[in-house]
């Protein structure tokens, strides 16, 4: 049984936090959800933290992203794409580095980011003028920049803690 766990902690803990992610935890007004993409911290950390990770060849984030998109009512494979794009980019850095640099993996992190949320971003444009584009009044699609920018930015800051986190579990449970 710990032998299970430990092969599937990333996809256990990523579940959770998706499922935990779904609950309606307000700060300030707006769920927790707004602040920052735990899902997106946690594949890439999982990933440079141990290259040998593929989330069962991509089945189980495949699976992770289709409840996602259900619990959170976007389009159905909107996270799928935000959540490959994250892991390839994790995969590629894994793969070229010698060592672990913490800077090197917090730029191409923050590079994942911006190509996820550029598409995140088109396909919620994409949505919207579906939607609206025979309503009586135009859509505003700077209201929908400012939190995703918001997004984007605490996402950005908050990395280093599940880094750190992360980073160090792997590290002790390889030396035992």
């Amino acid at each position: 049984m710990i032998g299970f766990i430990n092969r599937y902690v990333a996809t256990i803990v990523l579940l959770l936090s998706v499922l935990i992610s779904s609950f309606e935890i307000n700060i300030l007004g707006k769920p927790i959800s707004n602040y920052a993409n735990i899902q997106l911290i946690l594949i890439y950390v999982f990933k440079i933290s141990n290259p040998g990770l593929n989330f069962g060849k991509g089945v189980f984030l495949f699976l992770i992203s289709i409840i996602s998109d259900v619990l959170n009512g976007l389009w159905f494979g909107t996270s799928g794409v935000l959540y490959f794009i994250v892991f390839a980019v994790a995969a590629f850095q894994a793969s070229i580095k010698l060592r672990s640099f913490f800077i090197s993996e917090w730029i191409s992190f923050g590079v994942s980011l911006i190509i996820a949320y550029c598409i995140f971003f088109g396909l919620e444009f994409l949505h919207h003028e579906t939607i609206y584009k025979y309503a009586q009044t135009a859509h505003n699609h700077m209201s929908e920049l400012v939190p995703l920018l918001t997004n984007f930015i605490i996402t950005l800051l908050v990395y280093p803690i599940f880094w750190f986190i992360i980073s160090k579990l792997v590290s002790q449970n390889a030396y035992r």
